[in-house]
């Protein structure tokens, strides 16, 4: 006879063999996109004002240094990368300029990123919790907010649009302000060629492993259109601002 312990051991490792057996199931579902998306991924990014200025890039800097700020235009649409596994993409910009003087190795610096979360469902685990697990501050928002419907029903007042984002991954940013500067390790950053600007991300899912543009997956998940797509014509910093 198994005694009660055995049982529960056995219950349980039955239940994380079929819940690591859903969840590798889903991880690898999710490579493949469902559904199937109407039109490849596009991204438009140029600069708009570039500066090289010399000082404290950061307010923990010890000593002046030079360093660059780009501002850019982006036209993106990424919404072919949400699926029903999407839980929240995560977009970010690089500059990209040659570290050596022959050109071979290239540095790449984050200027800018973002994280845009899939759009709510009725079965989002905080609509869940919230349908199911009120508490009274929700209770009693759902209330008032009942009760103004009423109000609105009853003065025949034409509704307000609403303006959530019905599809996500739609950027649209003009003479967008970097969030970080561009620093090297040299100290020197006026006068460099070749600088291009280079939209990059990342698939975050419920379920399963990271995906990245640059990465095995990432043309199976999402891929972009032929061409330098994503990718701003080079260009060259100027020199410290002031000089």
């Amino acid at each position: 006879m198994h005694s009660s312990l055995n049982r529960l051991q056995t219950a349980f490792g039955f239940f994380t063999t079929c819940a690591f057996t859903l969840a590798s199931i889903i991880a690898v579902l999710s490579l493949i996109p469902i559904p199937s998306p109407t039109s490849p991924l596009s991204a438009t990014i140029k600069p708009t004002d570039i500066q090289v200025i010399k000082g404290r890039p950061h307010y923990y800097a010890r000593t002046r240094e030079e360093y660059a700020t780009i501002r850019f235009d982006l036209d993106a649409d990424l919404s072919p990368l949400f699926t029903w596994n999407t839980k929240q993409l995560f977009v970010y910009v690089t500059a990209n300029y040659p570290s050596t003087k022959n050109g071979q190795e290239v540095s790449e610096s984050i200027i800018w990123d973002m994280i845009i979360p899939a759009t709510a469902t009725p079965w989002s685990l905080q609509n869940l919790k919230t349908t199911y697990f009120p508490d009274k501050k929700t209770q009693r928002q759902q209330r008032q907010q009942a009760k103004n419907n009423n109000k609105k029903s009853t003065t025949n007042k034409t509704p307000k649009t609403t303006t959530d984002v019905v599809q996500p991954g739609r950027l649209k940013l003009k003479n967008q302000k970097p969030k970080y500067q561009i620093t090297d390790p040299t100290g020197l950053m006026s006068a460099r060629t070749n600088v291009t600007l280079q939209v990059s991300w990342n698939v975050q899912p419920w379920v399963g492993a990271l995906v990245w543009d640059k990465g095995y997956f990432g043309s199976r998940v999402g891929s972009w259109k032929k061409g330098n797509v994503g990718r701003s014509k080079s260009f060259d910093l100027p020199s410290i601002k002031g000089e």
